[in-house]
């Protein structure tokens, strides 16, 4: 979580704070949206506290998990497009 306050992110409400209709997503990058499905929009900040929120954890800003062409998983860090294989293809 520190890393999120120190980019200005604050963690936000969990999904079962969000009005009734709402559901909370994320893309493939992490970034978290909030799905209306009555009035069938999209928004990223948070029907409620009007924060927006990122998942930590799973990877490192700039950073993509994709498969190769042999189906394995490799991690692209998309600023240099250095590439990395997981640790169980290594």
């Amino acid at each position: 979580m520190a890393a999120l306050k120190y980019a200005g992110m604050d963690d936000t409400d969990s999904e079962d704070e969000l009005p009734p209709g709402w559901e909370e997503r994320s893309t493939k990058d992490g970034w978290v949206y909030y799905a209306n499905h009555e009035e069938m929009k999209t928004q990223w900040e948070h029907p409620k506290t009007g924060k927006k929120k990122r998942c930590a954890g799973d990877l490192p800003y700039g950073w993509e998990q994709e498969t190769d062409e042999k189906g394995r998983v490799i991690f692209v860090e998309l600023c240099t497009i250095n590439t990395g294989l997981s640790a169980s293809d290594a």
